[in-house]
């Protein structure tokens, strides 16, 4: 059975409730809190002790592994070593918080500390110097409230002891300088790096700064302890008081289950932080402090093969799940601000520019009952850990969004595989590597952008050594072995699109002496993932300086939080959104001045060839009514913020529809705690209560199919579905209600009209008016939305009612026709003369065999179509709906040549002049001939725009590419794999928008002649 771990404080409300019920002996009932208060006093006294005993002489847990460690720390701690050398320990066991109405307040257990001597001499000396390394404290925690413990000597202490909290000092292990762990009585060492990837115990950089980054000491080192001779029996003082009621003796009884049906109940089902009713809120958690009770591991998704799906690819085979190649789990992508000393290690300054986002979580994840929510909206009747609710921290949203997983993105790197083999088929093999290198380096720009930047930094002197796939897959192994410290690069690059990216960006500074608009530099200097960031120390957000309290971020990461308005500007987004790449099969004329759309000295390898805009996101923003960047006051401006980081909350399931979402941003220890010692002043930890302005980071689009991957195949993904903050389990579901809303209420808009011709052919006219702010579909070039239109016959049986039909599918998501066979055109099949067939722009439709498809394609030199990156430049159909406000001429001159271009439709949407007229909108014909025995008076015709985000033919080139890439063979068995019957990608589609049209008045047929 594994443990499952959660925070100190989400436990607090459960650890409050529990009742002993024959798991845990009471102290003697006769014992008052008056006497317990005595019991304190006398362990009080005065005199100062002068022997503090002996060092605990550990190894440095920053030269090991956390499991090598863990066995060390944990023999030390489960044979109370301690003991034996003597340490100084607190007077008693004492109360963390207020105990009342049986919910407890603390922000631990109750508690009581053992101090090495290290640690007795550093509070002695005043808390004025730095802590020595291998300094400990370690905190044994209890059930609360301490007044259960009042004249328990320690062998009846040892018998109620649940768990610990430890604190090791190593200063070059992170920036807080501390190793800590939460073992349970007797914990073993656990593999975190095995399925469902548990949050690790123990570690550095782990989320007990959000509250220890609160404490401030009077010398220059603040050394992230609360810790007080007050409380340290033999010296003077008396610890913190905090109200407790006598309701921990009066718990409710059980009255539907025993014990043993409740234990049972505890395991299946964890936690119910309810206020004492007789459930399982009454069971001793037997691990008290971090967790909750013992909890059923979660098991992989078991595959169902979709034998449609598979037939479609005969190249490929089928794997057994641990065939495939895994990525290496979440738990190894742990990388914590360094000490200051290691930083200044490299580039003789600050060399850190990234941390993951684990390191984020601590404050910005959402946390339950007692000290929230926060963060986080119930659903149900309780807010405790685990209970329902709609995580809405910055952290909790954006790890399920293609952002928080670009790092992981299975589709992402076997395309790379796919182009890396087009270029050894075309190129001798040193040319070869040079162009792999480059785009390797140009792709992991944006999908491993921490550990590629952070690799480039580190390794600035050797230009040869690039971060490269393998990079990726490096993990921790072993700390003696070279490559161990490297293993940080693909922690970050795993970790995608992270915090530390977007907060650290700023703009790139304009040279003086350069005449061009901003706009232009930022074109030529910083798309394609090449950001610009501030200095290592600083990372920058939304809220001016005077509207935060930097002092906990400042001083448990290292980085001082700043203003920017840059992090609210569509142009920030641009840097990864508006994508310049060669076309490998199209060289350059010799007398061509340089293409001045990528750097030389960034891809000196790809200077030779044309260069094209492959995702023009951003350039289609500004060529739209919804910019502002050439008009700041336009009244119909919405930035890539306003629509994507959504300041409401509406969840039709949950009646839930909030315009603004009124919460505190950060999660930390401050004014709203229990009272602690050594805490900094008020107002430099307050975190403000925001009643608006708080933008969630759903980064909503409508990649629904990427996350139904991570959500199926989290083991292979390497991800842990459950939140560690809250206890969640259904933040995936969440963040795809969110794509789904997006998909059906602010993509679309849909208009069905019919009527019958004068020779008896039913007309239906579809109109499709776009909402977003840039072409749709949008991004890389395979995204592709379709019409399907269905006249039914509500006369004949169901499997006979759709009496014509165009743009249906199989449930492999292959486009068929009428007769359910696929169209040619969906594999671009030869026809008798060779040309490839595909679906033109169409204006009127008579055919099953005909289809609006909204989408791009391109060719190569050959006239073949590709869905390479780096083969197609000649578009041969674009007809990707255009937004509103789109002009051939621009908003201004600073948007010119290919960066206007690439906003155009393709060749044959040019001539369609409604297409193109600025309203963000189509109109497509249907002229439909019915069979004589389709009942007239009983037909009706439905229109709904379909979205794929990973089309079947795209993913056919990359099988037939490369089928023996360990990258392919895994998206294969994913695909081929997936259960979405039920899903909203039922048949590999996501439906956007619907209309149906009334009942049509029966047509009399006129007699043939």
């Amino acid at each position: 059975m594994r443990v499952s771990t959660v925070p100190a404080v989400c436990v607090l409300s459960l650890l409050a409730t529990l009742s002993a019920a024959g798991r845990c002996a009471e102290p003697p009932q006769s014992i008052t809190s008056d006497e317990a208060a005595k019991t304190s006093e006398t362990h009080s006294d005065t005199t100062p002790r002068q022997d503090y005993g002996q060092a605990a002489n550990l190894p440095r847990p920053s030269q090991m592994t956390v499991n090598e460690f863990e066995q060390i720390l944990y023999d030390f701690v489960n044979s109370r070593r301690y003991l034996e050398l003597g340490w100084c320990e607190d007077k008693s066991v004492r109360d963390t918080g207020p105990y009342l109405r049986g919910n407890y307040y603390g922000t631990h257990p109750a508690v009581r500390i053992y101090y090495s001597p290290e640690m007795i001499q550093w509070l002695v000396g005043g808390r004025e110097a730095a802590i020595p390394d291998g300094a400990m404290m370690i905190k044994e925690q209890f059930k609360p409230p301490a007044a259960r413990y009042a004249g328990f000597n320690n062998d009846q202490l040892w018998e109620s002891l649940e768990s610990w909290t430890i604190m090791v000092k190593d200063s070059q292990g992170s920036h807080d300088g501390w190793f800590w762990s939460n073992p349970a009585k007797n914990q073993k060492v656990v593999n975190y790096h095995e399925y469902p990837f548990e949050e690790p115990y123990s570690g550095f950089g782990l989320y007990c700064v959000r509250c220890h980054g609160a404490t401030k000491s009077p010398g220059l080192v603040n050394e992230f302890t609360f810790a007080a001779l007050r409380n340290v029996k033999g010296f003077p003082g008396k610890p913190l008081l905090f109200r407790v009621d006598n309701s921990w003796r009066t718990p409710s009884a059980p009255k539907d289950l025993s014990n043993e049906k409740l234990l049972e109940a505890a395991l299946a089902a964890k936690t119910d932080a309810a206020t004492g009713n007789g459930t399982m809120a009454e069971i001793k958690a037997s691990d008290a402090h971090p967790r909750c009770a013992e909890g059923e591991s979660p098991t992989p998704c078991i595959p169902e093969l979709n034998t449609a799906f598979a037939r479609l690819f005969p190249n490929m085979r089928q794997c057994d799940r641990a065939e495939i190649l895994h990525f290496p789990p979440v738990t190894y992508d742990s990388v914590p601000r360094q000490s200051q000393a290691t930083r200044l290690l490299t580039n003789g300054g600050d060399s850190q520019q990234f941390l993951t986002s684990n390191q984020c979580m601590s404050c910005h994840a959402g946390i339950t009952e007692p000290f929230g929510p926060t963060m986080f909206i119930p659903t149900g009747e309780s807010a405790g850990y685990g209970e329902p609710g709609l995580h809405v921290s910055p952290y909790g949203e954006w790890r399920w969004t293609p952002m928080g997983l670009a790092g992981r993105d299975p589709v992402f790197y076997a395309q790379l595989d796919s182009e890396l083999a087009l270029l050894a088929k075309e190129f001798e093999p040193q040319r070869c590597e040079e162009l792999s290198k480059n785009l390797v380096q140009t792709c992991l720009g944006c999908h491993g952008v921490m550990g590629k930047r952070q690799h480039d930094f580190d390794l600035a002197e050797k230009p040869s050594d690039t971060f490269a796939i393998a990079d990726v897959y490096r993990q921790e192994i072993n700390p003696h072995d070279d490559a161990f410290n490297d293993a940080k690069y693909g922690a970050l690059a795993r970790d995608g699109v992270s915090c530390a990216v977007c907060h650290r960006m700023q703009p790139r500074p304009q040279p003086a002496d350069d005449t061009r608009s901003y706009l232009e530099h930022f074109l030529d200097t910083s798309i394609t993932g090449n950001i610009f960031l501030g200095p290592p120390g600083e990372i920058y957000g939304p809220y001016k300086d005077n509207e935060i309290a930097p002092y906990i971020m400042e001083h448990s990461v290292g980085l001082k939080p700043k203003h920017s308005p840059y992090i609210q500007q569509s142009q920030m987004c641009g840097s990864c959104h508006t994508v310049n790449l060669p076309a490998v099969d199209f060289h350059k004329h010799a007398d061509e001045q340089p293409n001045d759309l990528m750097l030389a000295e960034r891809n000196p390898a790809f200077q030779d060839f044309h260069h094209h805009v492959e995702q023009a996101t951003y350039l289609e923003w500004l060529n739209s009514e919804f910019e502002n960047e050439f008009n700041p006051e336009n009244p119909k401006a919405k930035s890539c913020q306003d629509c994507h980081m959504s300041q409401s909350l509406e969840h039709e399931g949950h009646g839930i529809d909030l315009t603004t979402i009124a919460t505190r941003i950060a999660a930390v220890q401050d004014e709203t705690y229990p009272d602690a010692e050594n805490l900094a002043e008020h107002h430099e930890i307050g975190v403000r209560h925001r009643e608006q302005e708080y933008n969630r980071h759903n980064f909503r689009g409508l990649n629904v199919f990427l996350i139904e991957m991570f959500n199926q195949f989290d083991d292979v993904l390497g991800v842990r579905k459950h939140d560690y903050m809250t206890g969640s389990k259904l933040d995936i579901q969440h963040a795809v209600d969110d794509f789904v809303r997006q998909a059906n209420h602010d993509t679309m808009l849909i208009e069905l009209s019919t009527s019958w011709s004068a020779d008896g052919e039913l007309l239906a006219n579809v109109d499709l008016h776009s909402l977003v702010g840039h072409r749709f579909p949008s991004g890389v070039g395979f995204r592709r939305a379709f019409l399907e239109v269905l006249v039914i016959d509500d006369s004949k049986p169901q499997a006979e009612a759709i009496v014509w039909s165009s743009g249906r599918t199989d449930e492999a998501g292959v486009i068929v026709d009428h007769a359910g066979q696929p169209l040619a055109s969906e594999f671009f099949a030869d026809t008798a003369d060779g040309q490839q067939q595909y679906q033109p722009h169409h204006a009127e439709i008579t055919s099953s065999q005909q289809v609006q498809i909204y989408e791009t394609l391109l060719q190569n030199q050959s006239q073949r179509f590709t869905t390479s990156f780096v083969h197609g430049c000649t578009i041969i159909k674009d007809n990707r709906f255009l937004p509103r406000g789109w002009s051939r001429q621009g908003p201004g001159a600073a948007l010119n040549g290919n960066f206007l271009s690439a906003t155009y439709p393709g060749p044959i949407a040019s001539k369609d002049p409604r297409y193109q007229d600025g309203s963000g909108s189509d109109q497509i014909g249907y002229r439909m001939k019915l069979s004589e025995s389709v009942a007239r008076d009983r037909i009706r015709v439905t229109a709904t725009l379909y979205y794929q985000a990973i089309p079947p033919y795209f993913l056919k080139n990359i099988f037939d590419t490369v089928p023996d890439s360990p990258a392919a063979i895994r998206l294969h068995a994913i695909c081929s794999n997936l259960k979405l019957q039920g899903t909203a990608i039922e048949n590999w589609k996501l439906k956007i928008v619907a209309a149906e049209s009334q009942p049509l008045p029966k047509l009399e047929l006129r007699n043939a002649p």
